[in-house]
């Protein structure tokens, strides 16, 4: 073959290639417009005279572009702005019954693009009811105003959404999502999910809810396969209700903003978050509650500036395993615990003693089951005697996790003990316990010199420590009669003193009987928080 040959077959090579690759996409575009016919038809056939805004709805059910109803494809254009769907007229207005025919009918969903029914601008007349229905494509209404709402309840749908969209009330109560629910920068009416189950994520970016004081979404026991995130200036008047549900990643509030002058905030109570609770960089009202009771979840983010106001945080039985991103200063972290309110509630200190342990912070996580206590103390069922110990622990050996701050205790009985009696002694009021030697005590001030000396270091550590014998106790003892037996002595001016040495000298061998146990006790570890 010559070369010119070649470069011929090639160059008629190149031209088949290209026209066969033509065919496709036109072949493509032959088939969605027929569809589109048929389509039309069908709806024709049911619903008799389509307007301008149905036939359009209809026909770009068949293709993969979204289908703009109003007056732009610009979702910033004044024109569709959901503020003023009010004003919208019958040029871009589709009955509710027409959405769902074409999101259902099995006929029509032959003719239907596999990314589904898809159209924005749109005013819709009537509530659009998807309720027990199984829908095989997803479902995407754009920057639509629905006054009336949609009732998703019981349906199968592989995925919603109303991104931008203006809508009264959602009802997709027991609903089995495969895909995401997106609900992003749009302004909703209540919100329902309870049982619901959403494979994908829950994105309420941007939102507004509207439900004062009431449930502005109910998504009790409902399951999410992915993140529920409410953030980027979501707003609510309102409760977000996620008692009992089951996250699979996070539960998110960031930038979020509770408004209103009625109740609001989020209630997770017995919840299941496979990820990080987020309540950061929130705005909040004095009503805003934030209910974590009994949630397990693995992480928690917040900042002091989002924690509720003191009574509306409820944290008993959250089970959280660190602090992400998030203040662990144990003293801050004590007044966050505190925010519940009166009463006394130890698994929050418990819990909060774990994750500052697990962290490193060992003398943060004493200082919070420390506090445990005195809040014990405070605020729980004790008795005056339960009260009285659980002070005597906090003083001596802090509640056992500080034992050593009983040695300082001693040092200090030790050291007033040697004072006290070393005063005593120079007073006579401390005097030998031996006949003889008292007498001659008495007369002159002088024991004989046979007799054991004094010593009030050696006095105070016998009557101390229990364990201890250093011969002191034995020959000398604080005696109240000694004054009126020494000469020239005011019997009535020494016997005050003389009383309340003895007084003090039982004092010291109690505080030493109690001390020196507790010490151990401590140190061995035998005493701790409950």
């Amino acid at each position: 073959m010559t070369a010119r040959a070649g470069r011929l077959a090639f160059f008629l090579g190149i031209n088949f290639l290209l026209a066969v690759s033509a065919v496709g996409p036109a072949r493509a575009a032959d088939e969605s417009a027929d569809a589109a016919v048929m389509l039309q038809t069908l709806a024709q056939r049911r619903f008799g005279t389509l307007n301008a805004a149905e036939l359009a709805m209809v026909r770009g059910a068949a293709m993969r572009n979204l289908v703009w109803l109003g007056p732009s494809n610009d979702p910033n254009s004044p024109g569709n702005d959901i503020k003023q769907a009010e004003r919208w007229g019958d040029a871009r207005t589709v009955r509710a019954e027409v959405i769902r025919w074409l999101a259902s009918d099995e006929e029509a969903g032959r003719y239907i693009h596999p990314s589904g029914p898809g159209f924005a601008g749109a005013r819709v007349a009537g509530r659009i009811d998807f309720s027990y229905l199984r829908i095989q494509r997803p479902i995407t209404m754009l920057g639509c105003y629905i006054p009336d709402g949609i009732d998703l309840s019981e349906a199968h749908l592989q995925a919603i959404d109303l991104r931008r969209s203006r809508t009264g009330a959602i009802n997709a109560d027991s609903a089995e999502i495969d895909g995401d629910v997106s609900m992003l920068r749009g302004d909703y009416g209540p919100v329902s999910l309870f049982r619901a189950r959403i494979g994908g994520n829950l994105d309420f970016i941007g939102a507004r809810v509207t439900n004062p004081g009431e449930d502005a979404i109910l998504a009790m026991e409902s399951t999410v396969g992915g993140d529920a995130d409410f953030h980027q200036g979501f707003t609510t008047d309102g409760i977000v209700d996620f008692r009992v549900a089951r996250i699979g990643h996070s539960l998110s509030f960031h930038d979020a903003r509770f408004v209103g002058g009625g109740d609001n905030g989020l209630n997770a109570e017995r919840a299941v978050i496979s990820g990080t609770v987020y309540w950061v960089d929130v705005t909040r009202t004095e009503h805003t509650i934030l209910d974590l009771s009994n949630v397990h979840a693995e992480g928690l983010s917040d900042d002091p500036e989002s924690w509720p106001a003191p009574g509306n945080l409820n944290i008993d039985g959250f089970v959280y395993g660190s602090l992400v991103d998030a203040p662990e200063d144990a003293a801050l972290r004590l007044k966050w615990l505190a925010l519940e309110g009166p009463g006394y509630r130890p698994q929050p200190y418990q819990q909060l003693a774990r994750v500052l342990a697990a962290a490193g912070d060992d003398g943060g996580a004493t200082q919070v089951l420390i506090a445990q206590r005195e809040v014990q103390r405070s605020h729980g069922n004790l008795s005056r005697i339960e009260r009285l110990w659980n002070l005597v622990l906090q003083l001596t050996i802090g509640y056992g996790f500080r034992p050593l701050r009983a040695v300082w205790w001693m040092i200090g009985f030790v050291g007033m003990g040697t004072l006290l009696f070393a005063l005593g002694y120079r007073m006579r009021i401390v005097t030998p316990t031996d006949a003889g030697a008292y007498a001659s005590f008495v007369k002159d001030g002088i024991a004989p010199a046979h007799y054991p000396e004094f010593n009030a270091l050696a006095f105070s550590v016998e009557h101390f420590w229990p364990f201890l014998d250093l011969h002191q106790g034995l020959y000398w003892r604080p005696n109240p009669r000694a004054c009126g037996d020494i000469q020239g002595g005011d019997a009535m001016a020494g016997t005050i003193p003389a009383r309340l040495l003895r007084w003090y000298l039982w004092v010291h061998i109690v505080a030493g009987w109690t001390l020196t146990p507790l010490l151990l006790a401590g140190l061995s570890g035998l005493i701790r928080p409950d």
